[in-house]
């Protein structure tokens, strides 16, 4: 008897392998592992993108794979991951075009912050190529800062004694007790939004000259990640910056939150408790 078979859902899965053995990847990187002419690749990235089993990150206009396989390399993706993207994407863009300066989405993910997409590639300012995947303290960063301010004291104090000690993703990095970083938080709600901790010079080998503002998307009233605004720190300081730009990035955060929260309302909540 003849062994029946779908050649399209066979390189379909094909490309997932692909992706979830070796992580982002070109569409060069797609053609050269699995041996596809490039128009059946973009054929079939096209349906598992609509399906959302498959995204491409503005930032580096890679594609990554949102479900789990056997073979998934690295660390699995959230999997409220591929509908913030989708939701707030297209409100980040909008703000990146009205202002200029570039936009990341960020994730609370575990005891740190996850960059899920940025705009930086759509600003005409050349910032630091940020990383899609990179990690952030939660601490320093100024969306883990006002997600963290957004929270009861009691859930700050968890993210404390999950990373006691550790100096990259604690409090440590910075010499700060948690009794001092309470009071950073308490001057974050007064203020509004969050900044980068003075001494957090971001995740790369060397300072990146940034800074930040940011806001917290939310869902149910809790937040679970941030849209922020970057600019070099010796163009103005936040509260300058805030003063021209804080307006826009509420509004868009509002949009945002609006839609998360119609999406939760369907059935379907983006963040898993």
């Amino acid at each position: 008897m003849a062994k029946l078979q779908n050649r399209s859902l066979d390189r379909g899965i094909t490309l997932l392998e692909v992706l979830a053995r070796n992580g982002a990847s070109s569409l060069a990187d797609l053609h050269r592992e699995s041996g596809l002419p490039k128009s059946t690749i973009r054929r079939l990235l096209a349906t598992l993108i609509n399906r959302r089993m498959v995204r491409r990150s503005l930032s580096d206009k890679r594609y990554r794979i949102n479900i789990t396989l056997p073979a998934s390399a690295g660390e699995p993706v959230p999997p409220e991951l591929t509908v913030l993207v989708d939701v707030a994407m297209p409100h980040a863009i909008e703000l990146t075009r009205s202002i200029g300066w570039p936009s990341d989405i960020h994730l609370v993910d575990a005891n740190c912050m996850r960059i899920v997409d940025s705009t930086r590639p759509l600003s005409p300012f050349h910032l630091y190529r940020g990383l899609v995947n990179r990690k952030l303290n939660i601490f320093g960063a100024a969306s883990g800062m006002i997600c963290l301010a957004s929270m009861e004291e009691e859930a700050i104090a968890h993210y404390h004694r999950a990373t006691m000690g550790d100096r990259i993703w604690g409090l440590a990095r910075f010499n700060l007790s948690l009794e001092a970083y309470m009071e950073e938080t308490r001057i974050t709600r007064a203020r509004g939004y969050g900044v980068r901790l003075t001494s957090y010079l971001g995740e790369t080998v060397l300072d990146d000259g940034l800074a930040a503002i940011a806001l917290p998307l939310l869902q149910d009233g809790r937040p679970f990640g941030a849209l922020s605004i970057l600019w070099p720190r010796t163009y103005k300081d936040h509260v300058e910056f805030a003063k021209d730009y804080l307006a826009a990035l509420a509004e868009a955060v509002e949009a945002v939150n609006e839609a998360l929260q119609q999406y939760s309302d369907s059935g379907a909540p983006v963040v898993s408790r």
